[in-house]
């Protein structure tokens, strides 16, 4: 692993020569080198049979251009690359797209969050020619994205399917769910597909648009699999977006552009293998597209953003609506307006396996939330904030009920304090942040976490003292405080969002560690303790260090959350 990130004078020569005499590295981190320059050290067409990198940063290299990618990826083997961060790097265009797919035949994981000059043709070539290996996409601000450009020519096709006699083709292999299930699933499905033609006004160009991109693309899959080598069934099977994991389409596109349907349309495209979708900004995505993406990938999304969404359900659709999410365990519904009334949101009872919910400036009653509170006995972190018709009162009511209610974060701002601070204090007892601020336990925590991980990794950093010299007793001076080997064992049997909660802060700095066997990777990571024990037996390599929380408790069964740490 080489991280050289933030690197400010490092230029192309240095790191072809560290890739020249580097054999065995395979994870290259290079974000911020902002003088990293590829044209005037890299030849064209040169390629470095001894690099193998699994791994390429580059976001956030503002001089790196199209042509500095290209032989980037030419130099370092493409075909070996399968996670590639292209973030930040403004001037992406489609051409350098192609030409960078054309080398990754292999690749999983790309990054293209604020390419703002990369279109629909662009992002279909990826998610075409890779759509055996994608499983990992980030369009996060990519504005010149226009998703019904790309997705229209898929929508006939559905609605054919779905208003004819075999219907059954329009479900996804795992569905679950008895007749009135399957009813409620294809009647959202045709629904929003119907609304999605609606909307445009210039749909025969849209889908002739679509049309033309899906023959190019077909074209460009054909040339380059004779050029890889792959045989003609190989090279035909599979759907676009078909093992897509994790999607990021935060403010996608401009907001003239509405994408009702292109959410429903990848989740059938994907079979229900969507564990992570983020749709931050997206005002124009119907409720419906989340019914869809529900009944499709039930049992497996554990994490979804949808805040900002404005197309509410009704009363009839809202207990569909949430029962598609019953599995999920981390929800973001902050400005979702849908409770008027105290019997409005009780749907959100579905909900058991909850982790995180955040539900800032919302209109959801009292009564909701109290019952939501009692029937979600794993919750760790609850935000509320800017929701004026709840009281914290109530809030530490709900604790009376639920016993087992362990909340870790809570952020009840703006909201009606007619219990003060403290005493919601005392009655969640392990809470690690109140109102986005540390609380006593929550800064000790942080402290003894800080302190064991400089001591795991050989650092001074974390550990105050004036003499650095180790005792005969396995001890380090800190003056009147002493951090021993058992004092650093404390921490090996628990996870460390314990620690560090489900926040970021400058202090949760630790060991990451990913699973290949649980799929958790791509930005997601399990702690030390984790990965000794609740992946025990399991594919597990490391990722690095870095700042974060862990995700085993959102992604599989956390055994390490049980008992309390002793500071």
């Amino acid at each position: 692993h080489l991280d050289l990130s933030r690197c400010r004078f490092l230029e192309g020569e240095g790191i072809r020569f560290c890739l020249k005499h580097m054999p065995n590295v395979k994870r290259v981190k290079l974000s911020s080198a902002t003088r990293f320059d590829v044209t005037n050290h890299f030849a064209e067409g040169a390629c470095l049979q001894t690099v193998k990198l699994e791994y390429l940063d580059v976001s956030e290299c503002p001089i790196l251009d199209n042509e500095g990618i290209k032989r980037l990826v030419t130099t370092c083997q493409g075909k070996v690359i399968r996670h590639l961060d292209l973030s930040g790097c403004s001037k992406l265009i489609d051409d350098s797209i192609a030409g960078t797919i054309a080398f990754c035949q292999n690749l999983e994981c790309i990054n293209l969050a604020g390419a703002v000059n990369v279109t629909s043709f662009g992002i279909g070539i990826i998610a075409y020619i890779c759509r055996r290996t994608l499983r990992c996409l980030s369009l996060r601000e990519c504005v010149g994205v226009d998703l019904p450009r790309l997705l229209m020519c898929h929508s006939d096709e559905l609605i054919d399917l779905a208003g004819s006699e075999d219907d059954h083709r329009v479900l996804p292999p795992n569905f679950e769910g008895d007749d009135n299930d399957r009813r409620l699933y294809i009647t959202a499905l045709c629904s929003v597909l119907v609304q999605m033609n609606r909307v445009h006004d210039n749909v025969a160009d849209i889908l002739h648009m679509s049309q033309r991109y899906m023959a190019s693309f077909k074209k460009l899959d054909k040339k380059w699999a004779t050029i890889w080598g792959s045989s003609e069934e190989r090279s035909s099977e599979g759907r676009m977006f078909g093992q897509l994991e994790n999607l990021d389409l935060g403010y996608v596109g401009t907001e003239d552009i509405r994408l009702e349907g292109c959410l429903s349309i990848i989740a059938w495209l994907n079979e229900g293998r969507l564990k992570q979708v983020d749709l931050e900004g997206l005002t124009t995505i119907s409720h419906f597209d989340i019914s869809v993406l529900g009944s499709t990938s039930r049992n497996n999304l554990q994490r979804l953003n949808a805040s900002s969404m404005t197309d509410l359900p009704s009363a009839h659709s809202s207990c569909f609506f949430f029962h598609n999410l019953k599995n999920i365990s981390e929800l973001d519904l902050s400005g979702y307006n849908h409770w008027d009334g105290d019997s409005k949101g009780v749907a959100l009872v579905f909900l058991a396996n909850l982790k995180s919910l955040k539900l800032d400036h919302t209109n959801i009653k009292e009564a909701v939330l109290v019952t939501v509170l009692t029937k979600c006995k794993q919750l760790l972190k609850l935000s509320v904030n800017g929701c004026t018709d709840l009281s914290s009162g109530r809030i530490c009511a709900a604790k009376l009920v639920n016993k087992d209610l362990r909340l870790l974060e809570l952020d009840c701002r703006h909201i009606k304090l007619d219990t003060p601070l403290w005493k919601i204090q005392k009655t969640y007892p392990s809470l690690l942040r109140l109102n986005n601020c540390c609380t006593e336990l929550g800064t000790k925590m942080l402290r003894a976490h800080h302190s064991n991980f400089s001591w795991r990794v050989g650092r001074r950093d974390g550990i105050k003292c004036k003499s650095k010299k180790r005792r005969r007793d396995g001890t380090v001076a800190t003056g009147s405080r002493h951090l021993s080997k058992e004092g650093s064992k404390s921490f090996a049997n628990y996870c460390s969002i314990l620690s560090t909660g489900l926040s970021y802060s400058k202090n949760c700095e630790q060991e990451m560690f990913g699973c290949k066997t649980c799929s958790i990777d791509f930005g997601n990571f399990v702690c030390l303790a984790c990965s000794k024990i609740c992946h025990k037996g399991h594919d597990v390599f490391s990722v690095g260090y870095g700042f974060g929380c862990c995700d085993c408790c959102i992604f599989s069964s956390c055994q390490c959350l049980d008992k309390d740490i002793e500071v």
